[in-house]
């Protein structure tokens, strides 16, 4: 699989992928920070002249399933949809990196709101396969807390880890799923971590309107063997997270190691924040 980080903020996560053997890693950015494989684009004044100006960028070895990590409040993320189209052969999912808001100018605001809401438009009219929304400040409140000192490097290897958690059970068959083929039009989606004890869910994005929930569990030896319960204990938990229009699946998997892990994937089929776009 590919991993496509655009600007530093894509850039920065896609470098963590270079740890694992199961990716392709490609940094687009208009300065090479020790990329591994560095792809070069000319800095540009404008966040439109990033579209209006674009050159085709060094992409030929990026084939199949590839995943784009971008933040829409950087200037480059004006070279988004050009990129796209580069890839448009290719299986594409987005992964949206939502910056706290709070912290933005007012123009830096109204980049992140329009690169928001056109890619969830490609998105919901299949030109993407998937837009996955990753919210800085939610991914804090899952790590409860984080030193300045290293916070965006944990802040970004919450991030990584978590899709490369996602992928490898996505790619590995499970002892037992009850996660069926989802429909068409929904995808929309954000990521998720539950605590294998308290049962207690974080999201990393508050996705409205939601009509799926996918359950990953990856659990130990030790579980798996002398955990009675933990089939209806599992059972129960998914039930209690349906609503009226959402659907609930899981899929349970055998792990190496000594801690259980939940992932959890969230979709919708609504154009999240639509009404401030």
């Amino acid at each position: 699989m590919n991993i496509v980080g655009l600007g530093n903020a894509g850039c920065q996560i896609a470098k963590n992928f270079e740890q694992y053997g199961q990716y392709k890693t490609f940094c687009i950015d208009t300065e090479n920070k020790d990329y591994k494989n560095y792809v070069s684009i000319k800095p540009q004044d404008l966040h439109k002249d990033y579209e209006s100006n674009y050159k085709r960028l060094a992409l030929a070895k990026c084939k199949g399933d590839t995943m784009l990590i971008l933040c829409g409040a950087g200037d480059i993320s004006g070279a988004a949809l050009r990129v796209l189209d580069q890839l448009k052969s290719n299986n594409v999912d987005v992964v949206y990196v939502k910056p706290d808001i709070s912290q933005l100018s007012e123009e830096q605001i109204l980049k992140e709101r329009l690169c928001f809401g056109v890619l969830q438009q490609y998105t919901r009219s299949a030109l993407l396969n998937n837009m996955f929304i990753v919210d800085n400040v939610s991914v804090e409140q899952v790590l409860g807390s984080v030193s300045l000192k290293n916070y965006w490097k944990d802040i970004n290897n919450v991030i990584s880890s978590t899709i490369h958690m996602s992928n490898v059970f996505k790619h590995t068959e499970p002892l037992l799923t009850t996660i069926s083929r989802k429909r068409e039009t929904v995808r929309i989606g954000t990521y998720g971590v539950v605590n294998s004890e308290t049962k207690k869910e974080k999201l990393f994005y508050d996705l409205q309107n939601t009509r799926l929930k996918n359950y990953f569990y990856g659990l130990s030896e030790k579980t798996l063997e002398e955990d009675k319960s933990v089939l209806s204990d599992i059972r129960s938990f998914a039930e209690a997270q349906k609503g009226d229009r959402t659907d609930v699946g899981f899929s349970i998997f055998p792990t190496s190691y000594e801690q259980d892990y939940v992932y959890s994937q969230h979709f919708a089929s609504f154009i999240q924040e639509e009404k401030i776009i």
